[in-house]
C-alpha cells in the first residue's frame, strides 16, 4: 500500500484493485406511485383477477341462458300444419235441414287467381276463401260454396251439403297458385242460413297472396250480399 502525501490536503489512500471509487447516498426518491404499488400491489392484482373473472362468468351466464330460450322457443314453437281441404262429414249438420232454418242468405266474395303487372304480364296469387261464424252463442250453417270462373261459369263445387259452424268456428278453402281456372276475375258465391234473424251473420274474405323471387302480394277482400239470389231451400 502506498501513501501519497499532497500539500495542505489529507492524504489519498490507494487499494489494491480499486480505483477512486464514490458511494451513492441511501435518500435516494422513488415515485409515490412506485412505493404504493410496492406495498398493495399483490392485493390490486388479485382484486383485478376476480373482476376479471366475474366478468367472464357473467357473460358466459348470459349466452348460456340465451341458448337455452332459444332451445325452449324451438321446443314449444309448434309451425301450423300445411293445408289439408276440410273434411265435410266433420261438418255435417245431423239435427236441422234447411227448410227448417228461417233465415236464408248468399254472398259473393271477389277472387283473383293472378293479377297483371309489366304491360299485361299475369302474376298469380294463391287465395284462401275463410268462412267465419262470428256469433258467440249460435250456429250458422252453410249449404253450397260454389266457384266460378271469370266468365261466370261453375268450375267447381267445394261445399254441396248442409254443414254447421259452431260458434266462432272457421272453415277454410284453398284455391292453389297453380289453379289458374278462375282467372283475373273468379269469384265464390256463399250460401248460408240460421236460425233467426238475431244471429250475426258470418264474415267471409278471400285472402290472396303471391311470391316473386323477393317480391311478395296480399290482399284481402269481403263478401257482398247477394239480396237476389235464391238460396238453396
Amino acid at each position: 500500500m502506498a501513501n501519497l502525501a499532497l500539500a495542505g490536503g489529507p492524504s489519498l489512500v490507494r487499494y489494491p484493485g480499486r480505483v477512486g471509487s464514490a458511494s451513492v447516498g441511501d435518500d435516494q426518491k422513488y415515485p409515490e406511485w412506485l412505493l404504493w404499488f410496492s406495498e398493495h400491489g399483490v392485493r390490486v392484482l388479485i382484486l383485478l383477477a376476480i373482476a376479471f373473472i366475474a366478468f367472464v362468468y357473467s357473460r358466459s351466464r348470459s349466452n348460456t341462458e340465451q341458448r337455452l330460450d332459444a332451445i325452449r322457443d324451438s321446443v314449444q314453437f309448434e309451425p301450423p300444419r300445411s293445408y289439408a281441404p276440410p273434411n265435410l262429414d266433420a261438418y255435417l249438420a245431423t239435427d236441422v235441414t234447411v227448410r227448417s232454418l228461417t233465415v236464408h242468405q248468399a254472398a259473393y266474395v271477389p277472387v283473383y287467381s293472378h293479377i297483371y303487372y309489366d304491360g299485361g304480364r299475369p302474376y298469380l296469387l294463391e287465395a284462401t276463401l275463410s268462412i267465419r261464424n262470428i256469433d258467440p252463442r249460435h250456429p250458422v250453417y252453410v249449404s253450397a260454396v260454389e266457384y266460378y270462373d271469370t266468365d261466370g261459369k261453375l268450375s267447381k263445387k267445394l261445399v254441396d251439403r248442409l254443414i254447421a259452424l259452431g260458434p266462432l268456428q272457421t272453415i277454410d278453402f284453398l284455391v292453389e297458385r297453380h289453379d289458374v281456372a278462375g282467372g283475373s276475375g273468379a269469384n265464390f258465391i256463399v250460401e248460408w242460413h240460421a236460425a233467426g234473424p238475431d244471429i250475426s251473420p258470418p264474415l267471409i274474405e278471400a285472402v290472396m297472396v303471391g311470391r316473386s323471387g323477393t317480391n311478395a302480394i296480399s290482399f284481402v277482400r269481403r263478401s257482398e250480399p247477394l239480396p237476389g239470389w235464391m238460396a238453396t231451400q
